[in-house]
């Protein structure tokens, strides 16, 4: 049996347990947002039909909080994981029930960033450092907040946000684990578990949402999988597996960057979104993307056996980059031919 499953046998318990904090406390949070009204509403640019209570993936935080404090390795690295992680889904959690302002917003994740780029500096073992410290944890930084507005911004259908994030951390944990990064896999072992614990409420029908609480520390976590990792084909699998969130959040940005539109709006551009939007169903979106990120994951994990990580990078990187391109297109294309765009 190869090392990473029988890690994830052995740590089964914690697992369970981590889970089982995640889906406890969301459904606690969904029963009292029923109650109190915290609900999504649908409008004419959501994703769903029917008002769904949202701020959900306070579980998620929660039990990814619960899984560093229990397992991570005692240090500053492990007390600023976890300070910038309640502190990302502090951010999302206030925006849940009181929207913020995108400046005030992005000044918050901005906050939460930094102990954790502090702590972590984007500098791994095999990655030259020639660049200022300063300069460093600015990088650290820049990966924080990438990752957490991707993750806010592709929260959008049913399931996809958390199945994309299991999708990261199974590619994770089979180059991670046996090595060391003590830090890295108990992050992915964290993150996990608590989605696999908060998705019964989420997948393949909605019963409530994660919100920018869950989106937020699921954005942190997968960012500290990056910064935190000793060597540069760890963190290499974590940003290989999330390519096509990557690609279709910064693709959709350059798009409406040019269409001239106000950035900070609220859109349906994503291409997961055009793809509902043409009549498929969230659960198949969903399995798509997850499919399409464990296999990248996967493929680069395989193609660092052979010694060939540099080439499967970027050919990963390539072909989403142009299966996005001609897919956004093509339903582009479509929803207008229908008069739907």
């Amino acid at each position: 049996m190869s090392p990473p499953f029988e890690a994830l046998l052995t740590a089964w318990p914690r697992l369970l347990l981590v889970a089982a904090v995640a889906f406890v406390v969301a459904e606690a949070w969904r029963r009292l947002a029923l109650r109190r009204g915290v609900l999504d509403v649908p409008g004419h640019r959501s994703s769903h039909a029917v008002a769904t209570p949202r701020g959900a993936g306070i579980g998620i935080a929660t039990a990814f909080a619960l899984a560093v404090v229990l397992w991570a390795p005692l240090g500053a690295a492990r007390d600023a994981v976890l300070l910038g992680g309640l502190m990302a889904a502090a951010v999302g959690l206030v925006d849940d029930l009181r929207p913020l302002r995108a400046s005030w917003k992005f000044a918050g994740q901005t906050l939460a960033a930094l102990p954790v780029a502090m702590a972590l500096p984007l500098a791994p073992d095999g990655l030259p450092v020639i660049l200022p410290s300063v300069v460093a944890t600015a990088a650290g930084v820049a990966v924080v907040l990438l990752f957490v507005n991707a993750w806010n911004f592709m929260d959008g259908i049913d399931g996809i946000a958390a199945w994309a994030a299991v999708a990261v951390c199974t590619s994770v944990l089979a180059v991670a684990t046996g090595t060391g990064a003590a830090l890295v896999a108990t992050v992915a072992m964290g993150l996990l578990a608590a989605c696999l614990g908060f998705l019964p409420l989420n997948f393949p029908k909605a019963r409530a949402f994660m919100g920018d609480c869950g989106s937020h520390a699921l954005g942190f976590g997968l960012a500290v999988l990056v910064l935190a990792s000793p060597r540069l084909e760890i963190a290499g699998v974590a940003l290989v597996a999330s390519a096509a969130f990557l690609v279709d959040v910064l693709g959709t940005l350059v798009l409406r960057a040019r269409d001239g539109e106000r950035l900070a709006s609220a859109h349906r551009r994503h291409l997961y979104q055009l793809v509902t939007r043409s009549g498929y169903s969230h659960a198949r979106v969903t399995v798509a993307y997850a499919a399409w990120m464990l296999a990248s994951g996967v493929g680069m994990v395989m193609a660092q056996q052979a010694g060939l990580e540099a080439i499967a990078a970027a050919l990963v990187f390539f072909a989403t980059v142009s299966a996005w391109w001609w897919l956004q297109r093509h339903f582009t294309s479509h929803l207008k031919e229908r008069g739907q765009w």
